[in-house]
């Protein structure tokens, strides 16, 4: 009988002790979440631990916060509780009607109370089953509340101190009134604090939370060192361009290195400007520069207010002040660490005066001026290796490398013998820079065109009668004709043979090489003096979109030549000799020399073996062979004029002088 009751008593002790042990959990828990039903941020704190209050319940609208987790109140049933130790207990709840299943952990206190340390929240998405602890996720949104407060603020030093180094030492960089506007712009048009409604997206260590905003969402990108978030970068994703922001730290970033430029700049460190700019704008323009014949804003921007607009792979800067509006154009480089800041580097800088309504670029500023000088200076001496090397890549293809020592030595350019022209205006225009001048007496105007990051001679117009306003479309045109003449020059000698035919078929088109140039094997005798005549003064150009007319000399002496368009440029079509007013003195060179060709009677220069191989046939049916190609010679032409005598030379008189 005694045996019995003590074993009674033993259980009874046993049962009591496991319901002391819940009951002391269960007003652990029910006194945190009493506290959490009444918003008593004070009573809570009494209820949870140093370390979660100082983390989860820090602000004094910690409560507000709080309530966007949707931490469940309620009924509470006590499921389990595990003994992590003797001090700490892991208790699973179910909570209210929806018998909601949560995690508390519990902790006994200095003072022997069980009080909250944590509470865990089963979350479900997409399939995954996670619970989320609340003394992290308070952590995280109580940090963007400090965060906006603190930008909203615009107090610099609460603004670098919710923010990471990195991001925090770009920030402290930028002038004042511009982070005063950028961080007001980042909080701004987000409402009223009730309408605080963020979304988050947690990981370990980084997080990053969508917060509503007039018109779009800022979002705000953190990190977790030393169990404290930091911000690392905010954007502003809005539907308009103008109010997008990708990224307030590369932002950041491009506005420091405009503020570095433009320190460099005004105190001339052309060491720093190197670094700060791109190759081609530093090497092109500001290494031989005279930096104070520009002057460019102070980076602090007292009297410019400055827009930017941050874009994939460059920024672009407006800087408006009272009589100018500048910008900076900066390329992105981005670096290949993954996780290194891109590096912006400043590629063009145009200053647009308000009062002339100019666009001057800096790089036409200092180096149209000295280019201008030494294509001048090369113009006047027909010094081609300078002019090719101070035009543009258009002026230089289509003019200067298509000419030699001796061909350019009969164009039209004595305008041009003094080197240095008298400006009278100068006109920037963004990337082209207009010099008006005077030469010679006569009206020239200078474009000059940025490639590269320079400024070089891209064309010269002048008002001459009877020839285009374009210097460069006077010389396009002539220059075929000229290696025409060149080519018969050199066709005098007999060895040159096989070179001179390839430099006519290049120069002239596809009919006439068809009927003369490739039916030969010489030049023949009959068009030695065609030269002399293709070298009279320039007289008119009349040109249409596929065809032009170049006359030189006069009605006594010179020649018309007749150009065609083929593959997007001018060659020679046909050429008439003029030796005299009367028809009889005039001749056309490849009409004449195709039936010469096809009648055996071409003759070579002097020295060279005549290896035409002429089929004779008679003469209303005679055909010239070449190469599997058979021409019929026209009957209807009627044999060479009196200008040709039997030796197949022209009979001429030396040049004579043009009339007046």
């Amino acid at each position: 009988m005694f045996t019995d009751c003590r074993r009674w008593i033993c259980i009874a002790l046993v049962v009591t002790g496991a319901g002391c042990s819940h009951l002391f959990e269960s007003r652990a828990i029910n006194r945190f979440s009493e506290n959490l039903q009444k918003q008593d941020l004070k009573g809570l704190k009494q209820a949870s631990t140093e370390e979660f209050a100082e983390k989860a319940l820090r602000t004094a609208t910690a409560m507000e916060d709080i309530k966007i987790l949707h931490v469940p109140d309620g009924k509470m049933t006590v499921v389990e509780v595990e003994e992590i130790d003797k001090d700490r207990r892991r208790v699973t709840v179910k909570v209210g009607e929806a018998k909601k299943e949560v995690f508390y952990e519990i902790v006994r206190s200095h003072a022997n109370h069980w009080v909250v340390d944590d509470v865990y929240l089963k979350q479900k998405k997409t399939g995954v089953v996670a619970y989320k602890s609340v003394t992290e996720q308070m952590n995280l949104l109580l940090t963007v509340r400090e965060f906006l407060d603190a930008w909203d603020g615009g107090e610099r030093a609460k603004v670098f101190a919710v923010t990471s180094p990195e991001f925090g030492a770009t920030l402290e960089r930028l002038p004042p009134a511009y982070l005063a506007r950028l961080t007001a712009n980042v909080t701004g048009q987000r409402g009223a604090k009730s309408t605080f409604k963020p979304q988050a997206q947690m990981e370990e260590e980084t997080a990053v939370v969508k917060l509503p905003r007039q018109g779009g969402d800022t979002v705000v990108s953190l990190k977790l060192a030393h169990d404290k978030w930091m911000v690392t970068d905010v954007a502003i994703d809005a539907k308009t361009e103008t109010d997008r922001v990708p990224s307030v730290h590369k932002l950041a970033l491009a506005v420091v290195a405009c503020t570095d430029f433009l320190a460099a700049y005004q105190k001339g460190d052309k060491d720093g400007l190197q670094v700060l700019c791109d190759h081609d704008f530093f090497q092109g323009s500001l290494k031989v520069a005279d930096l104070k014949e520009v002057v460019l804003p102070s980076p602090q921007l007292p009297e410019h207010e400055m827009e930017v607009q941050l874009r994939s792979q460059r920024a672009d800067f407006i800087l408006r002040g009272e009589h100018e509006v500048v910008q900076i154009d900066l390329r992105r480089e981005d670096s290949p660490e993954p996780l290194a800041p891109p590096k912006f580097r400043v590629c063009d800088v145009t200053i647009y005066e308000l009062e002339t309504k100019q666009e001057k670029r800096l790089s036409a500023l200092f180096t149209s001026k000295d280019m201008l000088t030494l294509f001048c200076q090369a113009l006047a001496e027909r010094d081609l290796d300078h002019l090719r090397h101070s035009s543009s890549q258009d002026f230089s293809n289509r003019v200067w490398r298509r000419l030699n020592a001796a061909t350019v030595i009969g164009l039209p350019l004595e305008t041009f013998d003094d080197d240095k022209p008298e400006i009278v205006s100068t006109a920037f225009q963004g990337s082209l820079t207009r010099v008006e001048a005077r030469q010679n007496g006569q009206p020239v105007t200078y474009m000059l065109r940025e490639e590269n990051g320079r400024f070089y001679v891209d064309d010269i117009q002048w008002q001459i009668t009877g020839r285009p306003a374009s210097v460069k479309q006077t010389l396009d045109l002539m220059i075929p004709m000229k290696n025409f003449a060149a080519a018969v020059a050199l066709g005098r000698e007999p060895s040159e043979q096989k070179t001179v035919l390839e430099m006519l078929q290049q120069t002239c088109s596809a009919d006439f090489n068809r009927m003369v140039w490739q039916q030969a094997h010489f030049l023949p005798n009959s068009g030695l003096s065609s030269d002399t005549f293709l070298n009279a003064p320039l007289r008119s150009i009349v040109q249409t979109e596929t065809e032009a007319i170049i006359r030189v000399g006069d009605e006594q002496y010179g020649a018309e030549v007749q150009m065609r368009k083929e593959n997007q440029r001018f060659v020679v079509d046909e050429i008439r000799l003029i030796a005299g007013v009367a028809e009889s003195e005039r001749i056309d060179v490849k009409h004449t020399l195709r039936n010469l060709l096809a009648q055996g009677r071409a003759v070579p220069p002097d020295g060279v073996e005549n290896e035409l191989r002429i089929v004779q046939q008679p003469r209303k049916a005679s055909k010239v062979q070449t190469a599997g190609y058979e021409e019929l010679a026209d009957p209807d032409v009627p044999p060479p004029r009196e200008i040709w005598p039997a030796n197949d030379t022209i009979d001429i008189d030396p040049p004579r002088p043009l009339r007046q």
